[in-house]
């Protein structure tokens, strides 16, 4: 029965292992036969006495030259050798029959992070297969050959797999080579620290081997990165009842304050976005500052903005998350506004303007971030209904799914359907203040939950009596349905007293690290130095 040389290989476009099988001399490697001629071909090989194919072929009977030496060398005939290939005197290779010559023992050789043997070639995905280099062979007591001694360090064997629409992190495993009852349990181990269900396409699985084992991959896991920074890693451990163990390693960020400003020519959005501002960072602007700003009604042209915010990144640069806006100002017909974020004893962060005046009003009057007024409170032509209908509150147009963010804390004290304002939600805040939201795709709250400014509560969606994704925002006060763009707030909390001291100390320091970073920060819409 023929043995096969089993190469395993990786197809780096479609990122699926495949074997490439060659055959060996009749007898088989389990053989004596087969053995010397494993032993013998490796050896002439690596003496550079025969030429591997495709380089060079016999002219009779399509054999190559190295099958006839082969063959020749077991029949104890005379192998034909090169004059320009001198036989090195300190290494034979005793049989029954003759001697034939072998090099001095070459020590494994590596490829990236995989061992080149006579047995076997594993390549990892990122180096080119090459020839393999045999291990030395060893005499038995009447000098036959015996099995080549392997005295290689084991070395992981990694595939990176890739997950496409439609795969499944099981498929991906068995793919690989990993045994179905290993995959099961590697992935029920993995669920304590991730839910595979969350695995998205794009993410690249990182699968671990021994390397083999008489023909056999030994798994030893895997691991990928669901969001930046953040790794799981699955790893093979005997007294767990998988077998395996998880683990959620979190990489050590690096922090560095940035600031962005600049004059704002069609939205505060958009000169944000060009500044180079993250969206995460410009949400935060917009929540801070929409308590005493209309976006949509007070921005004027040639007003500017000035933000600074801690960004976060790993050792390698590769961006992670925004922190909280330190400072926010936005001049507005000459008015500057200003906000601080201040850390209050009990850990709370707010924001206070330069005087120590809270920025925070106890409701937003635009809950939903960069939306546009398409319909104001008031008597209006209903769109749908053909006549003359109070508009009892503000409409902003906005792509279906946007977030919907909480005016105030409270307690939800409607979630669901109600007529015409299809999916709805009412927010309680106290004795004289609720809000109301409608014409949602989705409700991300329930009745009873209570919920602080600034929350997810639903997404914008076109349920109800509509003609297109918007949100219907009103604000109830005393009972009655007022204008939520004239409604004007006191100040949440003014600070006084030793905390207003500590406030302007932390607020200088604040000022001047701001204009340190002057010289370094431009403005990438006009590539100008900041104001």
């Amino acid at each position: 029965m023929r043995s096969p040389l089993v190469a395993r290989h990786h197809d780096h476009v479609n990122q699926k292992p495949t074997l490439t099988v060659a055959p060996t001399a009749p007898g088989g490697t389990g053989s004596r036969l087969g053995r010397l001629a494993i032993a013998t071909m490796a050896g002439l090989l690596t003496a550079g006495l025969l030429a591997t194919a495709p380089d060079a072929r016999a002219t009779e009977g399509g054999h190559t030259g190295a099958d006839i030496a082969v063959v020749a060398a077991l029949d104890g005939a005379p192998v034909p050798l090169p004059a320009s290939k001198p036989i090195p005197a300190s290494a034979v290779l005793t049989t029954a029959d003759g001697v034939i010559p072998l090099p001095p023992p070459v020590p494994p050789q590596r490829l990236g992070a995989a061992t080149i043997t006579t047995a076997a070639l594993i390549t990892d995905t990122r180096s080119t297969p090459a020839l393999p280099t045999p291990a030395p062979a060893r005499s038995t007591a009447n000098g036959a050959p015996d099995e080549a001694v392997d005295v290689r360090t084991p070395a992981p064997v990694e595939i990176a797999a890739r997950v496409d629409k439609g795969d499944t992190l099981m498929g991906l495993l068995i793919d690989a080579g990993v045994d179905r009852i290993s995959a099961h349990n590697a992935i029920q181990a993995m669920e304590d620290v991730y839910d595979p269900r969350h695995m998205r396409p794009g993410y690249v699985v990182n699968i671990r081997f021994a390397e083999p084992d008489e023909d056999a991959l030994q798994f030893l896991g895997f691991d990928f990165e669901p969001t930046t920074g953040t790794r799981v890693s699955v790893i093979p451990k005997d007294d767990t009842d998988t077998g395996f163990a998880a683990q959620e390693v979190q990489e050590a960020l690096v922090g560095e304050v940035v600031r962005f400003g600049g004059p704002i020519t069609l939205s505060l959005y958009q000169a944000a976005i060009d500044a180079g501002v993250s969206e995460h960072a410009l949400a935060d602007m917009i929540h801070v500052l929409s308590y005493d700003v209309d976006f949509q009604r007070d921005i004027q042209k040639d007003d500017t903005f000035e933000v600074m915010y801690e960004r976060f990144s790993t050792a390698d640069g590769r961006y992670v998350r925004d922190g909280e806006v330190q400072f926010v100002a936005l001049t507005n017909a000459g008015r500057r506004i200003t906000a601080y974020a201040y850390e209050h004893d009990d850990g709370v962060v707010d924001y206070f303007d330069e005087a120590g005046r809270g920025v925070r009003k106890p409701l937003m009057r635009t809950p939903i971030d960069g939306a546009r007024i398409s319909s104001s409170f008031g008597m209006r032509r209903h769109p749908i209904l053909g006549y003359s209908k109070m508009h009892t509150g503000v409409d902003f147009a906005a792509p279906t799914g946007t977030p919907i963010y909480a005016a105030g804390d409270g307690v939800v004290h409607y979630a669901g359907r109600k007529g015409g304002y299809g999916k709805y939600v009412q927010v309680r805040h106290n004795a004289e203040f609720s809000t109301a939201y409608a014409h949602m795709s989705r409700i991300e709250v329930e009745n009873g939950q209570r919920v602080k400014q600034g929350d997810i509560i639903g997404r914008v969606g076109a349920t109800g009596r509509v003609t297109g994704p918007h949100l219907h925002y009103e604000i109830i006060r005393g009972g009655q349905k007022v204008n939520p763009l004239d409604v004007r707030f006191p100040p949440a909390i003014a600070l006084a007293g030793a905390d207003l001291r500590r406030f302007q100390a932390h607020r200088a320091e604040v000022d001047r690290l701001y204009a340190s970073l002057r010289a370094s920060t431009e403005i990438a819409s006009t590539g100008v130095p900041s104001p």
